[in-house]
């Protein structure tokens, strides 16, 4: 009996002794992978700050195109402005023709977040607000603002159309580089005595207007995101 009882405590130690090493075997593993979890998700945070500088370049050249046509193309459809005043307010006739026969599309440099989701490695972002904000900066407002670019495209092309067919003149000048004093008041003469123009003018306006509408949700949610991309670089 007592050999029987000595090998049964044997065997039970060597048991509990197995049991231990596997179950730290397994807190090791499971904290290694946190920390290894912890490091990645501290390199994905910097890397996502660092393509926010570069979104915040790309968002002031973008602000002042989309605004600059929505001032411009406003002043031509406006009655009883003054030529001096139009020329004032631009005096480089070629970006009136900009603002008239192009669009302005949008395109952040966002190629990190859309590794991050093509990877699967957002999964390792930790914060629940963070992965909120990416996802309302990059999909919601982002397609707000692209879906009234196609709008503003194809009141773009009537508007080619329209003066193509009629003022072939006042299109082909419109990448004219020199300070042309008569172009803007031909052009904003021409609006003033069309109304299917002012129509489509007023169409692309409204496009433009809407996209300026979405690309001030999207600069915002952009400031939202950096401090909580900060607040989490400084807590990791």
């Amino acid at each position: 009996m007592k050999k029987i009882r000595k090998k049964l405590i044997n065997y039970t130690f060597e048991f509990i002794v197995i049991v231990l090493g596997i179950s730290v075997s397994f807190l090791l593993e499971d904290y290694r992978q946190n920390q290894e979890s912890k490091y990645l998700s501290k390199d994905l945070i910097i890397n996502l700050i660092n393509e926010i500088s570069e979104i915040e370049k790309y968002l002031k050249e973008r602000e002042e195109a989309f605004k600059g046509d929505q001032k411009l193309l406003l002043a031509l459809q406006t009655e009883g402005i003054k030529p001096d005043g139009l020329y004032q307010l631009q005096k480089i006739p070629r970006l009136y023709g900009a603002a008239l026969f192009n669009y302005r599309g949008f395109s952040p440099p966002v190629a990190f977040y859309k590794s991050l989701v093509n990877d699967g490695k957002i999964r390792y972002l930790e914060s629940v607000d963070l992965k909120k904000e990416l996802d309302l900066m990059h999909n919601v407002h982002f397609s707000y603002i692209h879906g009234n670019v196609k709008d503003e495209a194809i009141a773009q092309r009537k508007v080619i159309d329209y003066f193509q067919n009629h003022h072939p003149k006042i299109f082909i000048n419109s990448n004219d580089f020199t300070e042309n004093y008569s172009y803007v008041v031909s052009v904003h003469e021409v609006i003033q005595k069309n109304d299917y123009l002012k129509a489509i003018l007023y169409q692309k306006s409204l496009a433009i207007s809407q996209k300026v509408v979405g690309f001030n949700r999207y600069k915002k949610s952009l400031e939202n995101l950096k401090l909580i991309l900060i607040k989490e670089r400084d807590t990791h």
